[in-house]
């Protein structure tokens, strides 16, 4: 069998054999792991002589490790003294200095699973065995290899059973809590007096050894008595430890863990004080970037425990008032580490800094002494230090930046809620320390403009920019008082913009420099004289037009923002502005589509869509109220006419015919471009109040009319092109918003050129939104259109949503135009047009939107749409569910559905309604969109026949828990659900729930009876609690 099971291991380690003899080894060694005495077949060949091949006695091991792991329980008394003796007997006698280092360690996990599976009860003398092997080994020719397995052993216990990063199970949780109470009533201390004496005998000569024992030392002492740790003789042989080069870094390992143990405040402090740790501190030797980074976690782990102490002593005074001392003491290797070149010592020590800084907020400023303000001082210097570039990195900015950046700029953001606190600490000292060091820099600058580091200009920029959180609030920018004058951030950015900082020639300048621009779009309120140059440096090489792709991308935006924050302002500077972007305002062929190279990334399109940003900025500055209509037309056409002539142009001469999708669609591609700028431009122009017409059109409508029109005659031709169908709604969306009822007479011919023809489910998702824009904005209007477009939209989105599902994508899109479907149901009715639902035209489909609306209400994993569904639902009953000769008047309170049972003689419903014989006349007349009847006949029947049951099959459902945050939206739903029933209804649906449909299901009566009288009285939000509970009571009871 032995010999069977090597042949086996080889074939099956051996890529060279044959695939199927290979495949039947593998499960040959596979049937022997499973079987029952596989085990005594492979501790036979661990164990025999001479040895089997390495690859044989490893997966002996991992066959023994998956029994002492998993089926242990089942082997008999005898069984397992055979294993005791076995594995003993190899480390006694059979292993041997030439064993592989992958075999004695999968030999060590072996024996420390033994030892936790017989231990104490079954091997109560495993460490005197082990002790007494090592003793016996002293000096002979097989000492070195079991001190080694020792240390090991030693080692993997403690990973065994108190290693808390290893995620166990509550029995083996209990297990390791018995073993470590057993082991501390005698064989801890004779660990620790071994390994003592390993280290003693071994620190000059066999550092290694040496090293595994500090380790020891450092990871059993956060579970064992301190005090046979932290006890003179080894504290005293540790710091002499933490002078030698080959131990220093395990000493201070060792020191940390010490410091780290858990222990109360009190004791903590006590331990501390006679370990004298901070003297120890000034003799580190930090010429060792290594050893710095091990030293810089001392220090953060010892801060830390401090503050804790600190923190936790507040009922004993002079407790606290030591551990501040201590603090104190500390404090300059805080700052010393903190200041290091390399940033993972910075990062290392954040968590003390942040502990120190909460705790001089609490000192409050009566208890902060001078020595308090010194070190705030230093560390905001420290701070200010590592914020700085570190030139002798090869650091690159925008697209090109790489991962030595972005640990960079982590760090900066690391680094910055200590800044702050700082400044929230002391924030005299705070401002006047941030401004003295940007001003320096500025003025420097502005003195000798070649003698400064790029990294120095960029810091004073950084300053600048993230200072202003903490000078929030009046006086921001001037002084409050009767003479005001320029704040310190006021001055900061004088100085930035007169200084010439922004000509520095470096990639990080000028973009960080308009990046505090549009940061503070106030400081130009108070000091407009500035205006000028801020706009200069926007528009010249130093902004929107840089060389570099990215900077100039980024800028984009940063422009469009600074004129919405300041065009109040910009009116004398228009035209100015607009004649230096002149070029930016033109679209470019694109280039044609290249394939990327292995490992490259795709090129897109997001140059372009920055560069819309510049469109709308122009947009907003033309619509500026300073600036006649008149003249506004001027300037709008000179933007847009070049735009429309050039897609004049491409459709004249059918330059698109020369594309050649997908990937050579240069032209259909500058015609999508154009039409977003177009677009773009006009969302710079403010919103019309929605639903009011103005009297007279502004010139500059014209100007847009002229472009929607050949937009219209665009998409006319080309409505089978997704790119174009996608630019006209885009610049359509943001026209509405601008135009107002202005751009009714386009709104039709723009859909019927094709802006939905051919929708793909991702542009019906996109389509929804915006025609529930326009019904909101036009109605009623738009009532005669939504009637024409309602029917083959409804049919185009059931064939999407019938579609099959291919892939995650899909279904997630699919979702998504589920919801989207949905919300714009709720806009019909929230604007009153429901009526559209019920015309000659659309009356067909009705029954299919309500089926589906009941099935998205019935879906149990998607709570959006199950909460959206119902929402609708609410709405239907509201508009068509009255009951004949119903006097309950349904009110809204905040969004919950209130009955309000005052006197009335007739139906009341939210608007007037009217006879059903009016409705075949809705689709000539859109005056009558709102006179809808107060009851649609059948839906009543409707109602108790689908709506009722599915309010109580959906949280009846198994899969529904009402205490999911989801789930508990869809209750406040269903509980608006039955108070529109029950208001449109009246007593009729209380009697139809108690007499007929809650005995059916089996409903207690008594609760029954609870909850119809609470649903008389209760609001929705006031029923959501009590509905739930019903439910809840009957899911118990149906157990």
């Amino acid at each position: 069998m032995e010999a069977n099971v090597e042949q086996a291991v080889a074939i099956a380690l051996d890529p060279s054999a044959d695939p199927n003899l290979r495949a039947q080894a593998t499960a040959f060694c596979e049937q022997l792991r499973a079987s029952s005495d596989g085990w005594q077949v492979c501790l036979k060949l661990f164990v025999k002589a001479p040895r089997s091949s390495d690859h044989t006695r490893f997966f002996s091991l991992q066959i023994l490790e998956d029994l002492l792991q998993n089926r242990f329980g089942n082997l008999s008394s005898t069984q397992r003294a055979t294993l005791r003796q076995q594995l003993w007997g190899h480390l006694k006698e059979g292993m041997d200095r030439n064993e592989p280092a992958f075999i004695r360690n999968k030999f060590v996990q072996v024996l420390v699973l033994l030892f936790a599976n017989e231990y104490p009860e079954e091997w109560p003398t495993f460490f005197d065995d082990l002790l007494s092997l090592v003793d016996a080994s002293k000096g002979g020719p097989r000492g070195s290899i079991i001190i080694d397995v020792f240390l090991r052993v030693s080692l993997a216990i403690d990973d065994e059973i108190a290693n808390q990063l290893i995620a166990r199970h509550a029995s083996r949780v209990a297990r390791n809590t018995l073993l470590k109470d057993v082991m501390r009533e005698g064989a801890v201390a004779k660990l620790v007096a071994a390994w003592g004496d390993i280290l003693m005998s071994s620190y000059q000569n066999n550092p290694d050894v040496a090293n595994a024992c500090l380790q020891l030392f450092g990871r059993y002492v956060s579970w064992i008595d301190i005090n046979l740790v932290a006890n003179a003789s080894f504290m005293s042989a540790l710091y002499q430890f933490i002078g030698e080069e080959n131990l220093r870094q395990s000493a201070c390992e060792c020191l940390t863990e010490i410091i780290a143990k858990g222990m109360a405040p009190l004791d903590k402090l006590n331990l501390i004080q006679g370990l004298n740790v901070a003297s120890v501190l000034g003799g580190f030797d930090t010429s060792d970037s290594d050893f710095v980074e091990v030293a810089a976690r001392l220090v953060n782990v010892l801060g830390l425990e401090l503050c804790r102490c600190w923190e936790e002593t507040g009922s004993v005074p002079e407790a606290q008032e030591a551990a501040f001392s201590l603090l104190q003491q500390v404090f300059p290797y805080l700052v010393q580490y903190l200041a290091f070149e390399y940033d993972e010592v910075t990062q290392g020590l954040l968590h003390f800094l942040g502990s120190y800084l909460n705790v001089l907020k609490k000192l409050g400023r009566d208890q902060q002494t001078g020595g308090i303000s010194d070190n705030l001082l230093a560390l905001l210097r420290t701070i200010i230090l590592k914020m700085k570039y570190d030139e002798e990195e090869d650091h690159q900015f925008g697209g090109d930046a790489g991962s030595i950046d972005a640990e960079f700029i982590k760090l900066r953001e690391n680094l910055k809620p200590h800044f702050d606190a700082i400044g929230a600490i002391d924030k005299s000292l705070f401002i006047s320390n941030v401004t003295s060091a940007v001003v320096g820099i500025f003025d420097r600058y502005a003195e000798n403009s070649g003698g400064m580091s790029w990294s120095e200009a960029e810091l004073a920029l950084h300053l600048v920019y993230i200072v202003g959180e903490s000078t929030q609030g009046t006086g921001q920018f001037l002084s409050e008082g009767p003479s005001p004058q320029p704040a310190p951030l006021a001055e900061m950015l004088t100085k930035m913009i007169t200084s010439g900082i922004s000509l520095y020639p470096h990639l990080s300048i000028s973009s960080l420099f308009c990046e505090n621009l549009a940061r503070y779009p106030q400081f130009f309120d108070h000091f407009p004289q500035y205006l000028p140059n801020a706009l200069e440096a926007f528009v010249d090489q130093r902004g929107l037009h840089h060389d570099k792709i990215a900077i100039r991308s980024r800028v984009y935006y940063l422009f469009s923002q600074f004129v919405r924050a300041t065009k109040a302002k910009l009116a004398p500077f228009v035209e100015t502005v607009l004649n230096s972007i002149q070029d930016l305002l033109v679209v470019q062929l694109p280039a044609p589509r290249v394939p990327p190279a292995d490992g490259e990334d795709e090129a897109t399109s997001v140059t372009f869509d920055s560069q819309l940003y510049v469109f709308e900025a122009a947009g907003m500055m033309i619509s500026l109220d300073a600036i006649s209509p008149e003249k506004q037309a001027d300037l709008l056409t000179a933007v847009l006419t070049p735009l429309m002539m050039q897609m004049e142009e491409i459709m004249k001469n059918e330059l698109y015919l020369r594309d050649s999708p997908p990937d050579n669609v240069v032209f259909t591609l500058q015609l999508n471009h154009i039409i977003c700028a177009i677009g773009s431009t006009s969302k710079g122009f403010p919103d019309v109040v929605s639903g009011k017409a103005t009297r007279t059109v502004p010139p500059w409508a014209l100007v847009f009319q002229q472009a929607l029109d050949v937009i219209a005659a665009v998409l006319e031709r080309l409505h089978n092109s997704e790119l174009i169908r996608d630019a006209a709604r885009f610049a359509f969306q943001r026209m509405v918003h601008s135009m107002g009822t202005n751009i009714m007479n386009h709104v039709g011919p723009l859909i019927t050129a094709g802006l939905w023809n051919n929708s793909t489910p991702k542009e019906l998702l996109d389509f929804l939104p915006f025609l529930g824009l326009i019904t909101h904005k036009f109605k009623p209007g738009v009532f005669p259109l939504l009637n024409e477009l309602v029917g083959p939209l409804l049919t185009s989105i059931f064939a999407s949503l019938n579609q099959p599902v291919e892939g995650t994508d899909d279904a997630f899109s699919r979702l998504e135009l589920r919801k989207a479907y949905l919300n714009f149901l709720a806009q019909v009715f929230n604007s009153d047009m429901e009526g559209i639902l019920l015309t000659e035209r659309n009356m067909p489909q009705l029954n299919m939107v309500l089926q589906s609306v009941l099935h998205f209400f019935k879906e149990p994993a998607d709570s959006a749409s199950q909460k959206l569904a119902c929402s609708v639902l609410v709405k239907c009953v509201i508009s068509w569910g009255t009951a004949e000769g119903n006097t309950i008047k349904i009110t809204k309170t905040g969004k919950a559905l209130k009955p309000d049972k005052s006197k009335t003689t007739s139906p009341a419903l939210p608007r007037q309604q009217s006879n059903p014989s009016t409705l075949g006349t809705a689709d000539s007349d859109p005056s009558l969109h709102q006179q809808q009847p107060q009851s649609l006949p059948g839906f009543e029947q409707f109602m108790y026949e689908n709506i009722v049951p599915i309010l109580f099959e959906v949280p009846l459902n198994p899969q529904f828990d009402p205490n999911d945050g989801q789930n508990w939206l869809v209750m406040s739903e269903i509980s608006a659900l039955h108070c529109a029933l029950f208001m449109a209804q009246g007593a009729k649906y209380v009697d139809f729930l108690r007499a007929r449909y809650l005995p059916t299901l089996g409903f207690d009566p008594a609760a029954s009876e609870a909850f119809l009288r609470e649903l008389q009285v209760k609001d929705s939000r006031g029923l959501k609690p009590i509905l739930t509970e019903f439910i809840k009571l009957y899911k118990k009871q149906r157990r």
